[in-house]
């Protein structure tokens, strides 16, 4: 599956990754597998039940060089973190079977501390102060401002990056 529909049409994936990757590539390089002749392209959790929020969060990604696993719900979320640790997770507050702060949890018990950046659609002062307890990265309220969230997960995966080499 290399393609996704959009509001504007489809996209190909693997065209706007490896514009994104060349155009990222300075302040996020790919990472180099064990065979050095090719590039793995970071991958980002979004997690919305919301068609239209899911692609334009997806899209986001898209434009910071990371390849997006949409999904919609906490059960498919705990299966990509079975199959292995995304370099970024971008969620809504509500899924249809949990709430963002079991995402968080779950964030937790694994352990390379990923970085998770909630929305919100009430943008609730306790819910930004409760989010930042559990361990989100940042608690965002739409709607967003153009470039908020590209900006935001270029910090995260920087400080990201920055720990692991500590």
């Amino acid at each position: 599956m290399n393609q996704i529909e959009w509001l504007h049409g489809t996209v190909d994936i693997t065209d706007v990754l490896s514009q994104c990757t060349a155009h990222n590539y300075e302040s996020f390089s790919p990472l180099v597998p064990q065979n050095r002749n090719q590039l793995i392209t970071p991958k980002g959790l979004v997690v919305s039940a919301d068609d239209k929020i899911r692609g334009t969060l997806g899209e986001t990604l898209l434009l910071c060089g990371i390849a997006p696993v949409l999904t919609t719900s906490l059960a498919e979320s705990r299966e990509c973190f079975a199959a292995g640790n995304p370099s970024i997770v971008v969620c809504e507050d509500l899924f249809p079977d949990g709430r963002y702060s079991e995402l968080l949890r779950l964030n937790q018990q694994s352990d390379s501390k990923t970085p998770v950046i909630v929305v919100s659609r009430t943008g609730d002062w306790e819910d930004y102060f409760a989010a930042l307890e559990l361990g989100a990265h940042d608690f965002l309220a739409f709607p967003l401002l153009p470039g908020e969230l590209q900006r935001i997960i270029r910090v995260s995966l920087a400080e990201r990056r920055r720990q692991q080499r500590a």
